[in-house]
């Protein structure tokens, strides 16, 4: 017995040494040298970006979802064809050394020649159609959602921070450049879609299936998805560059219950009923959950944050051989984490009925989904039909159903480059790569490229990132104009023949 406790305790030993030892061996988080700092971009520039950021704010170039009035649909497509010829009127270097396509009336692709064809292009991406305010909440807003409030050191309004900030930056960079006669040795495209908040279907698809046409290929792609932010990585108390390397998929299934309709006073049992079924089929679907666990992004995403951790986390992430279970669980625990593992499962929308006293023969729900790289459409479908086991609720997927994408290429020079734009920029901050669990139109490219890198140059605290989709949306001027800096660093940057 006292050689198997002895045995034991050896193994314990054993096991801490190496957990210990595996910690002391991370790499210290990086020390930034004051000297090595980049020249700021002056505050002369960063106010004309953001002078021109609050202009482009003042034009409402809203996307509606299905079911928008005419005048709506009209008032978007003007202001688009606004922001269109603001842009020439604006950056006419920019426009000069460009060439322009305007694809399904409002999409636009800018095309910056370089002097190397042998070069595969870049693409820059950003999109020019921003969310509704949400009516009934307009009062809420500190300065009106569509006045370009310039602010307390902030432009506000819809579209600050998605995506019309770093849309303004691209342009800035690109008309500082291009007016000091500076061509790119490889071309350069821009891409701006105007319906990327409806699944850009109209627009960046078609540009990309433009381009597949001719037999264009892509170094890499660059669109909106993570951002410098500060105080929002739990444990980390520096600023936090996340790129988003791999993005989820995406579906909504429509749920329509069916039941005898009639009287209120004479009702079935309840499960009988069509709104009675629908909830009981949509509380089994959240009752169902998909499995969770990790993948590249996610652990990639760890082992950058793990030297800037605490002690003990650091410990965990340093031994995720060991840890791992625990670590699944205390995410999957966290809704913004959690979403990294698996599946989501969203209930949005009801519909049912049309008189209280009326028991409806249908009842709808909308039920959305991100999938994760482990499930696919065909397999998340049957997973709710297996949950909802009930022939009496038919299960529709709506238009803009897609799969996740791939992962792009963490060892390559297309990634290292974008490592090196980021840290000229912001030497201060942690590069840390993870999984994009939003939608952005950086897929529809994915036929032209093996490197997609889901970043926005602008760093934004917890409190100016709850203004995204929401009320009081704000961008800082000065990160505004890092992020002018940081498309400049890009762009200069660009002749590696190997990206």
């Amino acid at each position: 017995m006292k050689r198997l406790v002895a045995g034991i305790l050896a193994i314990v030993l054993v096991l801490i040494a190496v957990v210990i030892g595996r910690t002391l061996m991370l790499p210290p988080p990086p020390v930034v040298d004051a000297s090595a700092l980049p020249a700021p971009i002056s505050n002369d520039a960063a106010m004309r970006a953001a002078a021109n950021l609050s202009a482009a704010i003042k034009m409402p170039t809203i996307s509606w979802q299905r079911g928008a009035t005419g005048d709506k649909a009209e008032a978007s497509q003007k202001a688009l064809v606004d922001f269109r010829d603001f842009i020439s009127a604006t950056y006419p270097a920019f426009t000069a050394a460009t060439t322009r396509e305007i694809v399904s009336d409002y999409s636009l692709l800018f095309t910056w020649r370089g002097s190397d064809e042998s070069l595969k292009p870049v693409l820059l991406m950003s999109h020019m159609d921003v969310v509704p305010v949400v009516a009934g909440t307009e009062g809420d807003w500190i300065h009106a959602p569509f006045a370009g409030e310039i602010a307390d050191g902030s432009v506000w309004g819809r579209g600050a921070i998605d995506c019309k900030g770093s849309l303004i930056a691209m342009l800035e960079a690109a008309e500082t450049l291009s007016a000091q006669s500076f061509q790119p040795k490889r071309t350069i495209m821009f891409a701006f879609g105007h319906d990327e908040e409806v699944s850009g279907l109209n627009g960046n698809l078609k540009i990309a299936q433009m381009l597949e046409a001719r037999g264009v290929k892509l170094a890499f792609v660059s669109d909106e998805g993570g951002m410098v932010t500060q105080g929002v990585v739990g444990g980390v108390t520096g600023p936090v560059a996340i790129i988003g390397i791999a993005e989820k998929g995406y579906m909504t299934l429509q749920l329509t219950a069916h039941a005898k309709g009639g009287h209120s006073s004479m009702p079935p049992a309840q499960n009988e009923t069509a709104v009675g079924r629908l909830i009981k089929a949509m509380t089994h679907v959240g009752a169902a959950p998909f499995k969770s666990g990790m993948d590249v992004p996610t652990r990639a995403m760890l082992d950058a944050l793990a030297p800037a951790m605490p002690f003990t986390r650091r410990m965990v992430f340093a031994n995720m051989w060991l840890f791992e279970p625990l670590v699944v669980s205390l995410m999957s625990a966290e809704p913004s984490t959690g979403a990294q593992l698996h599946t989501t499962i969203a209930p949005t929308m009801l519909k049912a009925g049309v008189k209280e006293n009326v028991l409806p023969p249908e009842a709808e729900g909308i039920i959305n989904f991100r999938l994760h790289r482990r499930d696919t459409i065909e397999s998340a479908i049957a997973h709710v039909t297996a949950a909802i086991d009930d022939p009496e609720v038919d299960i529709a997927t709506l238009e803009g159903a897609r799969e996740a994408s791939a992962v792009s290429n963490l060892e390559g020079a297309s990634f290292a480059l974008l490592r090196q734009s980021i840290s000229a920029s912001f030497p201060d901050a942690l590069i840390a790569p993870n999984l994009t669990v939003a939608g952005t139109d950086s897929r529809h490219y994915l036929p032209l490229t093996d490197n997609v890198f889901r970043f926005v140059p602008l760093r934004l605290n917890a409190a100016e990132l709850a203004g995204f989709h929401a009320t009081n949306e704000r961008v800082p001027v000065a990160s505004l104009g890092e992020a002018v800096g940081f498309y400049v660093s890009m762009m200069q940057n660009l002749d590696a023949p190997e990206l």
